[in-house]
């Protein structure tokens, strides 16, 4: 009877699980959902019944979203401005996360825990600091003060993951190549970094999803002078939108195309990179 009764209760819990799990992904993809399904609605059925599916799905819009958002051109600073501060973060915080992993003196732990010290800051609280220093510094309102911003704020997690990472990969390797009369330099770009991939793809993912939906920061720091990126574009057309919301759903999904693609290109080096610091580490 026991063995019975301790199966039953382990059929329960199983499927106690999965309703949380299912309850969970609801949660999370109801807002995809309204946003996929109204994107491709006319303006009156989205009022009419916004939760509901399309009776006749429209692509008319997307064209239209594009002629009213100038989007190609909120594109093109975005990924501008994307690409050039997470390939900064990449290459400055795996070059020093090698360093620090590969030493393990005092000075090498207190220069990691002050690298690690701006995780537990909210970038919020740096905001006006930076802005004083960018401003000091004569890049305020241009990309080139964006960039010294992430590269400020986003440090500390990437050499959090990368430090993680390279010390799983064992030191042999390092001594053999410097044995073959390689470099401190050679060894990183040539050995360390390639095996780094998993890791730069996970790294990639994490920061170019937080620096392209970033909509506070290239606000105040580029302002009405150096540009505007995807958020801080769309955020000034729905102003114009707020009667179309048909047209604003198909601005939000736009938007988040690039991160998408990003993911699904990338979710394989991304998943591995996950696991191996799960395994490794």
């Amino acid at each position: 009877m026991k063995w019975y009764i301790d199966m039953k209760i382990k059929v329960v819990m199983k499927w106690v699980k999965k309703a949380i799990v299912l309850l969970f992904a609801f949660i999370y993809l109801s807002p995809l959902y309204i946003a996929v399904v109204n994107s491709i609605k006319p303006y009156a059925e989205v009022i009419k019944n916004p939760v509901g599916l399309p009776t006749v799905p429209t692509f008319e819009n997307f064209a239209e979203a594009y002629q009213t958002s100038e989007i190609f051109q909120l594109y093109l600073n975005s990924i501008y401005i994307t690409v050039v501060s997470v390939v900064l973060l990449v290459v400055l915080s795996s070059m020093a996360a090698y360093i620090i992993a590969r030493r393990s003196g005092k000075i090498s732990q207190i220069l990691y825990v002050f690298g690690l010290a701006g995780i537990m800051v909210p970038p919020v609280v740096t905001l006006v600091p930076s802005i004083n220093t960018l401003k000091t510094l004569g890049v305020l309102y241009s990309p080139v003060g964006l960039f010294l911003f992430y590269a400020g704020t986003f440090f500390s997690t990437a050499l959090f993951l990368y430090v993680q990472f390279i010390k799983t990969i064992p030191k042999d390797l390092d001594e053999a190549a410097i044995v073959d009369g390689a470099s401190t330099v050679g060894v990183f770009f040539k050995i360390i970094f390639p095996l780094a991939r998993p890791c730069t793809a996970t790294t990639v993912i994490f920061l170019s999803m937080w620096i392209w939906n970033d909509f506070l920061n290239p606000m105040y720091i580029l302002g009405t002078k150096g540009g505007r990126t995807i958020t801080t574009g769309i955020y000034t057309s729905i102003g114009a939108l707020t009667s179309k919301w048909n047209l604003v759903f198909a601005n939000v999904i736009l938007a988040s195309l690039p991160i998408v693609i990003l993911y699904l290109c990338m979710q394989k080096q991304f998943m591995k990179g996950m696991t191996s610091g799960a395994i490794k580490g």
